[in-house]
C-alpha cells in the first residue's frame, strides 16, 4: 500500500484499493499511479487503459498448463515493465477492473447530476 503520508502530500485520490494495491488519482500532476506488487508506476489515463487491454487478452489457461515454461508474463509498456506471474495477473486484473467501473461510476454520477441541474 501507498503511505497514507504521500497520498496526503501528493494529493492522491483513491480510485480503488484492495489488499494487494490499488489506483490512485492525481488532479494537480493529471495522472494515475498504480500501487501493485511493491511498486508505484505513474501512469497516463491512455497507458492504464493500454496496460488493462494487455492483461484482459492474457489467456491464463493456457499460461497455467504450460508444464515446461515458468508461469510468468513480461508486460511492456512505454516507461514501465511488468513480470507478472499467473496469480499477480488476477490480483491486478481485479485492480485494474475496479478502477474503470469506479471511473464509469463517476461518470455516470456527473452526467445524471448534470441532466438535473439542466432540467
Amino acid at each position: 500500500m501507498l503511505d497514507k503520508d504521500l497520498i496526503a502530500a501528493a494529493e492522491l485520490i483513491e480510485v480503488f484499493v484492495t489488499s494487494k494495491g490499488g489506483v490512485y488519482q492525481s488532479d494537480a500532476e493529471k495522472c494515475l499511479y498504480l500501487n501493485f506488487s511493491g511498486k508505484t508506476s505513474r501512469l497516463s489515463f491512455q497507458s492504464l487503459s493500454d496496460l488493462k487491454k494487455i492483461i484482459d487478452k492474457v489467456d491464463l489457461g493456457h499460461m497455467c498448463t504450460l508444464i515446461e515454461h515458468a508461469d510468468i508474463e513480461i508486460i511492456l509498456l512505454k516507461d514501465n515493465c511488468f513480470v507478472l506471474s499467473g496469480i499477480e495477473i488476477i490480483y491486478l486484473k481485479e485492480i485494474l477492473q475496479g478502477a474503470f467501473t469506479m471511473f464509469s461510476l463517476n461518470h455516470i454520477i456527473t452526467d445524471c447530476l448534470d441532466r438535473l441541474i439542466v432540467s
